[in-house]
């Protein structure tokens, strides 16, 4: 609306106003419209724009297009989750359009977008997607090959008809039909998971038969991923290996590698395969070229044309063989631009060439692979069902030197969590990410570790220090520490009250900020500070103050004050560790004193 500079509606808009109201000034502009007298932007449907094909929203706009989403009529609570993050991952609001139980309605609300294409963007996207673009004359992939990419055991019938390895499998609706099975084939242990689902849901390795049956009764009783009921089981030969993702795009048929990772999970001991963690593949080893070229037979044999294919893979003494093809967007919400400093480009992005830009497409297909940083994904597994009050991993994570993002409920957050079964129960994520690839492995092996022996340095629940509220605080004798481990020239003495220490400046935790960076010796002497903070903000302080000392400087924790810490003496060394401190090896007459030096390792 055209305005003057007092604020009123200015002559502009009443001359519109008013040419509006004649027949033959709409008459032009509707006419204008038709032979691209205006230009309008042209839809692009997604259906399902969540995970990591939220990232398909900014690419449209990019390209000059508006991105429309398309919501499957699928449902359930873990779906529900899933697309409110992935609206929170969006950088604006795009218009929806959910899907009905009529398909023809919805078929006639995206035909009246008049779309260049429609993709999917997640798991339960790629059917409808799949229909939509073939009854709407757009390019996509062929809907009677939908089989081959969304049903688990279809899939596995292509590859052997195209004469490329397999996993032997059956469709079955009885443990007593599985035995059968796994007797036939000579098993003794086997893979039993859903025909349809996503995220590990329902997925059981089974060590034995006895495993096999209990697995096909619990698969047939529970509800998908998507909120559908189990039918039937796929049971399958266990292959154990290495597993890789290979994420491949393809144009009319023609594939092209995008990335790979390698991927390391855990079997718990109910059967459940979780996920740990996933790294880049930056440099190719010997046996990863039969591994990429298996990738691209495989797109073939399931006569994939058009998008992403994100495949998983295991590795043994055979070679590569098939676990299942993910015809969509790879998952984990990862942002473009963290893939684009990654991998040098991100697959909804090169989706979009595939479709859009076929020639610029191929060409980048002659680029050699040449990933640019190292990435790396933790995911976060709880080992009990725990009621949390803190989240202190956001807080580890911020010492780390590889962080790009912590993906995990609020650090305040009362949250319960469930143990962990699959992906959409691992209690977080981090990614990482440098350009030095020791450091993210560094930083991912410290959070194992981190994650294996002090899971309440992860996610809190308030018992590791609650006991700590009915002892007694020690009086602490700082000259005696001063003497003891020769400190001289800048000391720092951080505590509950500013009583002054000669030859040193004492700070409390209000007046931290006080201090600058550069002290030789740095005395911790927090007790009733420590008591009254909830785990996030006491690692704050902890590590807030540890930042005081210079390089080659040291910090003292006196076991007055280590006691607490969740996990006492050992508390204080991972804290240490952590800030990539060097701890000290006991000296006599240290008194139990924990010591870390700030000297590069």
């Amino acid at each position: 609306m055209t305005r003057d500079g007092n604020g009123r509606l200015g002559p502009a808009f009443f001359f519109v106003r008013f040419m509006l109201r004649k027949p033959l000034f709409c008459c032009i502009i509707y006419v204008m419209s038709l032979i691209g007298g205006f230009e309008t932007m042209r839809n692009i449907v997604v259906v399902e724009a969540v995970s990591t094909g939220y990232n398909y929203i900014e690419d449209i706009y990019r390209r000059g297009y508006n991105p429309v989403e398309v919501q499957s009529k699928d449902d359930s609570p873990d779906l529900r989750e899933c697309r409110k993050a992935g609206k929170n991952n969006r950088y604006r609001d795009i218009e929806t359009i959910v899907e009905t139980e009529d398909y023809q309605e919805t078929l006639e609300k995206v035909r009246a977008l008049d779309p260049v294409i429609v993709v999917p963007g997640a798991e339960n996207g790629v059917a409808l997607a799949t229909h939509l673009a073939e009854d709407l004359g757009l390019p996509g992939n062929p809907v009677a090959n939908l089989p081959f990419m969304t049903d688990k055991g279809s899939m596995h019938e292509a590859l052997r008809k195209a004469g490329i390895r397999y996993i032997k499998g059956k469709i079955v609706k009885t443990p007593e039909e599985a035995l059968a099975f796994c007797n036939e084939n000579g098993f003794t242990s086997a893979v039993v998971k859903p025909v349809v689902s996503a995220a590990s849901v329902g997925v059981f390795l089974c060590d034995n038969l006895e495993e096999v049956q209990e697995a096909v009764t619990k698969v047939e009783g529970m509800t998908t991923y998507f909120g559908h009921e189990n039918a039937n089981a796929l049971v399958q030969e266990r292959i154990r290996g290495t597993e890789y993702k290979v994420n491949i795009i393809s144009s009319n048929g023609f594939h092209r590698l995008s990335s790979i990772f390698r991927y390391a999970k855990k079997q718990t001991a109910e059967g459940g395969n979780i996920y740990d963690c996933m790294e880049s593949i930056n440099r190719l080893e010997p046996g990863h070229t039969d591994l990429v070229d298996y990738a691209f037979k495989v797109a073939d044999a399931i006569g994939f044309k058009y998008g992403e294919i994100h495949g998983e893979f295991m590795v043994d003494e055979k070679g590569p063989v098939l676990i299942e093809v993910n015809c969509r967007p790879m998952g984990g919400s990862m942002p473009g631009e963290l893939l684009d400093q990654v991998m040098g480009q991100h697959e909804t992005d090169s989706i979009l060439d595939a479709f859009l830009d076929p020639e610029k497409f191929r060409r980048d297909a002659l680029k050699p692979y040449r990933p640019k940083r190292k990435y790396a994904l933790k995911f976060i597994m709880v080992p009990k069902d725990t009621d949390a009050e803190a989240h202190p991993l956001w807080e580890i994570a911020r010492q780390l030197r590889s962080t790009y993002k912590v993906q995990a409920s609020s650090e305040y957050a009362n949250h319960v969590y469930h143990k962990t079964r699959d992906l959409d129960t691992a209690g977080g994520s981090i990614f990482m990410i440098h350009d030095d690839e020791s450091v993210v492995m560094e930083d991912l092996h410290l959070l194992q570790f981190v994650e294996k022996d002090y899971f309440q340095l992860i996610i809190n629940d308030g018992t590791s220090r609650r006991w700590f509220k009915e002892d007694g605080e020690a009086k602490i004798d700082y000259q005696a520490i001063i003497k003891r481990h020769g400190a001289c020239g800048s000391i720092l003495i951080a505590k509950d009250d500013d009583k002054g220490i000669e030859g040193s400046q004492v700070v409390t935790p209000d007046t931290l900020d006080d201090a600058h960076k550069g002290f030789e010796y740095c005395i911790i002497g927090y007790q009733k500070s420590l008591i009254e903070r909830n785990e996030v903000d006491l690692l704050r302080l902890m590590f807030g103050t540890m930042d005081k000392v210079r390089e080659g400087g040291k910090v003292i924790i006196p076991e007055s004050v280590y006691k607490y810490l969740s996990y006492g003496k050992r508390g204080a060394e991972l804290l240490l560790y952590i800030k990539r401190f060097l701890i000290e090896p006991p000296k006599p007459g240290n008194c139990g004193d924990v010591v870390g030096a700030n000297e590069k390792i």
